[in-house]
């Protein structure tokens, strides 16, 4: 089990279980040292199983600070959010940047409720995506990027379109410092499947990661933990690095993300 965590949910979400107090004590008996919390950000219309709604941000505030002080000989508790880049939501998403301690960029949706990454997608959806994380790191808004490949949940298999993107986002990383993560989430939870390419996970896939080996980029693991009994497991993480074997990966094993996006913080308009 990791020491650190920056990518972890909690039931505001609507898709996750258990309190926030039961991931805290779950974290810490996984031996957890450092534990950021990232749950869906909210926006100004709601998606009940798939963010916050905007009136739970303030409880979700005051519970991860009133447990950061109840267990701080413990644990270190951080509080951020998992975002999205829409130019809809600027003048929320700016609040958030100035607020959380970080932000982590999962770009599920290319717009607010317009098409996500869970259905079909294009070769031109696809370059969008990518336009997308590029602009957000562009702005120092984010200071990781969760699950890179999380469109390969939908598009059909790899081709010259993901060679394409997954040397992008190589660049992108390398050219902001953004790391990337290697998610054991929802992409190996459920298990491989059939794809024009062969048997997978949905994400992460190779190829994100051969790129990344070649160019150096830094990579995050992240939990993406939306149930607290997970931290008792290192089945997803193996499942995750099984997709890595081989290569070399610059890995940043208890990164101190929060500096890092102090940081960046100061260069945010």
């Amino acid at each position: 089990m990791l020491k650190t965590n920056w990518h972890t949910h909690t039931k505001r979400c609507g898709h996750a279980v258990g309190t926030d107090e039961e991931y805290v004590i779950a974290a810490i008996q996984a031996g957890v040292k450092t534990l950021g919390f990232s749950d869906h950000a909210a926006y100004h219309t709601p998606r009940p199983r798939s963010r916050m709604n905007i009136e739970l941000v303030d409880d979700y505030f005051s519970s991860i600070s009133f447990l950061k002080e109840k267990y701080r000989d413990q644990i270190t508790l951080y509080l951020g959010m998992e975002c999205e880049y829409y130019e809809s939501e600027w003048e929320t998403l700016s609040r958030y940047r100035k607020d959380l301690d970080y932000i982590i960029l999962g770009q599920h949706d290319l717009w607010l409720d317009g098409p996500d990454v869970y259905h079909p997608f294009s070769s031109e959806q696809v370059f969008e995506y990518v336009d997308l994380i590029e602009k957000a790191c562009s702005l120092n808004f984010c200071d990781y990027v969760a699950h890179p490949g999380v469109f390969m949940w939908g598009y059909h298999g790899v081709d010259d379109t993901v060679r394409m993107a997954a040397s992008r986002l190589a660049d992108i990383s390398v050219k902001y410092d953004v790391p990337m993560e290697l998610n054991c989430g929802s992409g190996v939870k459920y298990g491989a499947r059939e794809y024009t390419d062969g048997l997978r996970y949905a994400y992460p896939v190779r190829v994100f990661f051969e790129e990344f080996a070649k160019k150096h980029c830094p990579v995050i693991v992240g939990l993406d933990i939306h149930d607290p009994k997970l931290f008792q497991t290192d089945e997803y993480i193996n499942r995750a690095l099984s997709v890595c074997e081989g290569l070399d990966i610059n890995f940043l094993w208890d990164y101190d993300l929060v500096s890092a996006a102090k940081k960046r913080k100061q260069l945010f308009r």
